[in-house]
C-alpha cells in the first residue's frame, strides 16, 4: 500500500510539472526573478547543474527540497560566485534532520557595485548612481515516507530592487527523491519557483498622462528530472554518473550529463556537458575530509560562458 501511494504521488507530481513545462519555447524571456536560475552550488556547477538527485550538502535545498532529509544530521554550505561584469552572488544554506523529518533555511543575494547613470544627454555619465540587487530567504521541510522515498517543499520570499522600483513575491518548490533499489541508482523530480505573476509595486505615468500599474510576469518555474548512479568503484576510485532534464516555462528544455570521479575518498574531479545552454562544458574540483572522519568539504567550479566570459565559484560546506 505504501509503495502504491509513492507511485501515485510521483505520477501526480510529473503530470502537474509537465503542465507547467509545456509552454517553454513559446515564452522565452517572459519571466521575472531570473537570478533564481543561477546555480549557487559549486558541486552542482562542476556537474553542469545535474544535481537534483545528488545527496551532498545543504545547498541541495535550492535544487530539490526533498533531499535534505537524506543528509542525516546538520549540514551548512557557504558559497561565492563571480558572475559577469562585476556581479557577485552570495549563498548560505543550513539544514538539520531528525527522525524522518528535516528542516532547512537558505539565503541568497545577487549584488553589484554602484553604476553611474547615463542618458542621451549625458552618455558619459550624469553624476547620479544606481544599484541593482536581488535577494531571497527560503524555508525548507522534507520527510522520509519510507526507507527509499522522501518528499519535500520550500517557500522563498524573493525581492528585486532597481533604482526606486522594487518587486516582492513568494515562490514555492516541490521535490521527490527515490532510491530504486538497484545498486545506488536514484531518481529525483523537482518543480521549482512556481507562484503567481508579479511586478514592481506602484504606478507610472503613461504617455497620455494617465496613471498605470506596472506589468506583471510569472516567476521562472522549472521542471527537473534527474538520476544518478555509481558505475564503478574500488578502493581507489568511485565514479558517479548523473543525468538530468531541465524544462523551464520560459525557454526550451536542456539536457545535462555530469561525471564525478572521487579518488581515495578525498579528491573529486567533476565535469559536466549541457545541450541547449550557453555554458556547454563545466569543470569542478573538490576536496573532502570525510576520509579522516570530518565533514569539511571545499569545492570549486569553472564555468566558461560562450559569450560573456568565465564564471568562477567556490564553496565551503560542513556536514556533522
Amino acid at each position: 500500500m505504501k509503495r502504491h501511494h509513492i507511485k501515485s504521488i510521483i505520477a501526480l507530481f510529473l503530470t502537474f510539472s509537465m503542465a507547467f513545462a509545456g509552454l517553454g519555447g513559446q515564452r522565452a524571456g517572459t519571466s521575472i526573478f531570473n537570478f533564481l536560475k543561477i546555480d549557487p552550488s559549486a558541486i552542482s556547477g562542476g556537474l553542469g547543474g545535474a544535481f537534483t538527485s545528488i545527496v551532498s550538502d545543504a545547498s541541495i535545498i535550492h535544487w530539490n527540497p526533498a533531499v535534505t532529509v537524506q543528509l542525516e544530521g546538520t549540514s551548512v554550505a557557504l558559497s561565492h560566485l563571480d558572475w559577469f561584469d562585476g556581479i557577485g552572488y552570495e549563498y548560505l544554506a543550513l539544514s538539520h534532520s531528525f527522525d524522518s523529518w528535516a528542516f532547512g533555511v537558505e539565503i541568497g543575494a545577487l549584488h553589484m557595485d554602484a553604476m553611474e547613470i547615463t542618458t542621451e544627454y549625458n552618455p558619459y555619465g550624469s553624476g547620479d548612481y544606481f544599484t541593482y540587487a536581488d535577494y531571497y530567504i527560503g524555508l525548507n521541510a522534507s520527510r522520509k515516507m519510507s526507507d527509499r522515498f522522501s518528499f519535500g517543499f520550500s517557500a522563498r520570499l524573493v525581492r528585486e530592487e532597481y533604482l526606486d522600483l522594487s518587486t516582492t513575491s513568494i515562490v514555492m518548490d516541490l521535490g521527490t527523491y527515490y532510491k530504486t533499489g538497484f545498486k545506488d541508482l536514484t531518481l529525483a523530480v523537482a518543480l521549482l519557483n512556481f507562484g503567481t505573476p508579479t511586478g514592481p509595486s506602484g504606478t507610472y505615468t503613461y504617455s497620455e498622462g494617465d496613471e498605470r500599474e506596472y506589468a506583471t510576469f510569472s516567476p521562472p518555474t522549472t521542471f527537473h528530472i534527474g538520476s544518478s548512479m555509481t558505475v564503478y568503484e574500488n578502493s581507489f576510485l568511485d565514479l558517479l554518473v548523473t543525468a538530468q532534464l531541465n524544462h523551464p516555462v520560459d525557454n526550451d528544455e536542456t539536457y545535462v550529463l555530469g561525471i564525478d570521479a572521487k579518488l581515495i575518498d578525498a579528491i573529486s574531479f567533476r565535469a559536466g556537458y549541457s545541450i541547449g545552454t550557453e555554458i556547454p562544458f563545466t569543470l569542478g574540483l573538490g576536496f573532502t575530509t570525510e576520509k579522516w572522519n570530518s565533514g569539511l568539504k571545499v569545492d570549486y567550479a569553472f564555468r566558461p560562458h560562450q559569450y560573456l566570459g568565465i564564471v568562477n565559484q567556490i564553496q565551503v560546506s560542513y556536514n556533522f
